[in-house]
């Protein structure tokens, strides 16, 4: 969703540009986008990360990807002075599949996931805990304990997060700085 710009390039109040128009070119990016705009119109704010919008393509095998392009992804980490985390896995893992691949970029100080990219049988679906993490902002170290069920793909994006890891030990998961939130307040 975008606000649109008036001719001297100043937004107009309530007036939302969704789905083609904006540029994004994806029935479920333009659903969201509309969502989203009906909560602003509401008063309910509400931003839609473009970079949490999923894509795939429907070929044998099915290509998926949500977020940066490893290039863009080098580029941020550069003019931020961070290291960019690159894990990859193979469907030949999974008991499930044997053709196949996944790759992660991510931020090593933060564990920040920038994109997530699927190659492989039912890679539109598999892409969508990739897409929802973007979403909400987890890092790796949020997803990388969740417990995926076996024998399913859903293990490749496992064994992916796994592979993940961060240059500071000290970046906690949402449910650990929770934790911690907890304990100051216990001591009030």
């Amino acid at each position: 969703m975008s606000q649109v710009l008036d001719t001297k390039g100043n937004a107009l109040t309530n007036v939302f540009c969704i789905g083609d128009a904006n540029g994004n070119m994806l029935a479920h990016a333009a659903s969201s986008q509309g969502i989203s705009a009906v909560e602003n119109m509401c008063g309910r704010p509400h931003v839609l990360t473009n970079n949490s919008i999923p894509a795939a393509c429907f070929t044998h095998p099915e290509v998926s990807f949500v977020g940066v392009t490893q290039e863009v992804a080098e580029d941020q980490a550069k003019e931020k002075g961070s290291n960019l985390g690159v894990a990859k896995t193979s469907f030949k893992a999974n008991s499930k599949e044997g053709d196949g691949m996944a790759k992660i970029l991510y931020r090593k100080d933060t564990g920040e996931i920038l994109g997530v990219y699927i190659i492989g049988l039912h890679a539109a679906d598999l892409i969508h805990e990739a897409s929802n993490a973007i979403a909400t902002s987890q890092t790796v170290y949020d997803i990388k304990f969740n417990v995926h069920a076996h024998p399913t793909l859903s293990e490749v994006l496992d064994e992916l997060f796994k592979q993940a890891y961060t240059e500071d030990a000290k970046v906690l998961t949402k449910a650990q700085a929770h934790t911690e939130d907890a304990k100051v307040l216990a001591k009030v």
